[in-house]
């Protein structure tokens, strides 16, 4: 049982002022930080895809 709830009782939804609710669906991501966000992460995320490549070659010429 939540504990927002008393045995018995349904839940009640607070109600969310307009500008929240309206504030949240305005909210787009841009392609330019979506992509600025990518190029950020690019070298690290290369980098641990080269180790675990390297890794798993070297495992299977050693036979494990």
């Amino acid at each position: 049982m939540s504990r927002y709830r008393l045995a018995g009782q349904s839940a009640v939804r607070l109600p969310r002022p307009h500008a929240a609710a309206t504030a949240r669906s305005e909210r787009h991501v841009s392609s330019d930080a979506l992509l600025s966000g990518l190029r950020a992460i690019a070298p690290r995320l290369g980098l641990v895809f080269l180790i675990a490549g390297a890794l798993q070659m070297t495992l299977r010429l050693t036979g494990h």
